[in-house]
């Protein structure tokens, strides 16, 4: 079963490796790439310079130059009195070209369960909660304010996914259906959370306005298909260089016009949806062109010599000094930094450590900053130090080093700190030492407050399951993970859980299928069916554990025979 996987993942990696290259060679010479906005002046209303041919694409053009192109049926908007200038159109529905929500999110849903697997892809629990939660401030703002798509309910709402890339690159992309991803080198450089939250808004602001999926009608599902290629194919690149190189200098390039890059309207639009939300938010308004500098900066240094992937964000000085001339518009105030931000930092540091002389490397690195004077970077690198004892099974120093790590941060959350107290990391942290000492009601204590305090973390849950299956809390474990993976189906965690704790009950059937609804979100649709017929074919499983196994084969057989009708659709128009 494993080498069935194995040999599947290997073949989409080369498949998405030739799309990959494809695209490098195409956009190479395209200065009109995501985040990038031209220093030419804007046609006037009614002859829009756009790229490409469109009709949606032209749309975003006409619609950016005019107040009043927005849907009569939306309700008015509220708008900040401190920015009257800020036009923030509804596209309206989309055209007859347009890829509708739902198809959207079908796509969406295909390039993720072909990016999770990859080792590139981060797993780290804090990490996924912390950008995920920060993702939830920033929507709950665009929904006060009414900004189009916010609202939207049914089956045309997104369900917004925030992940992160082991990659020491700053970078973020948005993928169709509400899925962003983060390189954990652009949490890394950030110098506080409101500049990290100002990048998710600009790609939040993509997704609301439904910039990609305009751009890519019902003919051109070949690119939505291929954007799995397009992040994965860069991760491949940046490991082997030369290999790419290769197979860049023997010409497998065909046209695939702009498809991938949005217009220079469509990126302010991102800008301007994105400020507001920020804004809106509670986070520092600064937070933005601060981090725009500092990208501006990275990306010119990195404007040659490197994969096109990573280059899909360069700015302008108009842009920079837009995003400033609103700064200046809105009132002063004092946004603290969470301190959980400075341990998401070391937990991103170390997911993009790679190799034991990296951790070698980084280990220097957190004690160097353990030794500054900020308390943020104090923290930073106490709280690395911590997790590296704690990865090399060190438990005492950990322990030691995450002590000395609470210390300062409680000695900075005073009546007059400039930082918020809350640490989901630091809990978390505390039941893994706990739980690897022995300590087993310490470690699933501190996880059942821990999920408390944060209902909606997928650590605080992780931490609770795995103490609660030491323990031989078997069934308690159980009974928690039936009821997330009905609310939440589309979670591999949960599943992942799931089938170890009926493996620990003795549950083969239903183990067998829980692995099968792993491996379907994995991608891997051939093990996942494969799967669900060992649980069919073996005995023990009641009535309805047997409907619902029955039940799930007929469903993953018929779409995986979908996404094969699909995906040799795009193939044929290759």
């Amino acid at each position: 079963m494993d080498d069935l996987k194995i040999s599947y993942y290997a073949s989409l990696a080369q498949r998405y490796l030739s799309y990959f290259l494809v695209i490098v060679l195409t956009m190479s010479s395209n200065t009109q790439l995501a985040w990038s906005a031209s220093s030419a002046s804007i046609a006037p209303s009614g002859d829009v310079s756009v790229e490409g041919n469109s009709a949606a694409i032209q749309n975003i053009g006409r619609v950016m130059q005019s107040p009043e192109a927005r849907s009569a049926n939306l309700p008015t908007r509220s708008v900040a009195p401190t920015q009257p200038n800020i036009i923030l159109p509804d596209m309206g529905d989309p055209g007859g070209d347009a890829l509708s929500r739902v198809d959207e999110r079908k796509y969406g849903e295909m390039i993720m369960r072909e990016i999770r697997p990859d080792p590139d892809y981060s797993n780290d629990l804090p990490l996924y909660d912390y950008l995920n939660e920060m993702e939830r401030r920033l929507l709950q703002s665009a929904k006060r304010l009414q900004l189009g798509g916010a609202n939207e309910q049914g089956s045309g709402a997104y369900q917004y996914e925030i992940f992160a890339v082991k990659d020491s690159s700053i970078n973020a992309f948005a993928l169709p259906g509400g899925f962003i991803g983060f390189h954990t080198g652009l949490i890394v450089n950030a110098e506080t959370d409101s500049e990290v939250a100002s990048v998710m808004g600009h790609e939040t602001g993509h997704v609301l306005q439904r910039h990609m999926a305009r751009q890519l009608d019902k003919q051109s599902t070949n690119t939505m298909i291929a954007l799995a290629g397009f992040v994965l194919g860069a991760l491949a690149a940046s490991h082997n260089p030369s290999a790419a190189a290769g197979l860049m200098q023997g010409g497998q390039a065909i046209a695939v016009n702009n498809q991938l890059s949005y217009s220079r309207d469509a990126e302010r639009e991102a800008d301007r949806v994105g400020f507001q939300i920020l804004s809106g938010s509670g986070y520092d308004v600064h937070g933005a062109p601060d981090f725009f500098q500092r990208l501006q900066k990275v990306t010119g240094i990195m404007d040659s010599g490197v994969p096109a992937y990573v280059r899909t964000h360069p700015l302008t000085t108009e842009r920079i000094a837009d995003m400033q001339d609103r700064v200046r518009s809105m009132p002063n105030r004092t946004v603290p930094t969470a301190i959980e931000f400075y341990f998401i930092k070391a937990r991103a540091r170390l997911e993009q450590s790679g190799t034991t002389s990296g951790l070698y490397d980084l280990k220097n690195t957190f004690d160097s900053l353990s030794k500054q004077s900020q308390p943020g970077k104090q923290m930073e690198g106490l709280y690395g130090l911590a997790l590296i004892a704690q990865r090399q099974g060190k438990i005492d120093q950990a322990e030691a080093y995450l002590q000395d790590a609470r210390k300062v941060a409680h000695a900075e959350i005073a009546p007059n700190s400039s930082l918020q107290r809350q640490s989901l990391s630091l809990d978390i942290t505390a039941s893994e030492l706990a739980l690897a000492k022995g300590k087993n009601e310490d470690a699933l204590q501190i996880a059942q407050a821990t999920l408390k305090a944060y209902p909606m973390s997928y650590a605080a849950g992780a931490a609770m399951i795995n103490a609660e299956l030491k323990m031989g809390r078997t069934n308690e474990a159980i009974a928690w993970l039936k009821a997330r993976t009905k609310a939440q189906p589309n979670e591999i965690l949960w599943w992942g859980l799931l089938s170890q704790a009926y493996d620990q009950a003795k549950n083969d059937p239903m183990r067998h299928y829980a692995l099968g609804e792993k491996y379907a979100l994995e991608g891997s649709w051939n093990a996942a069916i494969e799967q669900l017929k060992i649980a069919r074919s073996l005995g023990g499983s009641d009535f309805y554990q047997a409907s619902t196994i029955d039940a799930r084969l007929r469903d993953m057989q018929r779409r995986f025979q979908e996404e094969q009708k699909d995906l040799g659709k795009t193939s044929g128009r290759n």
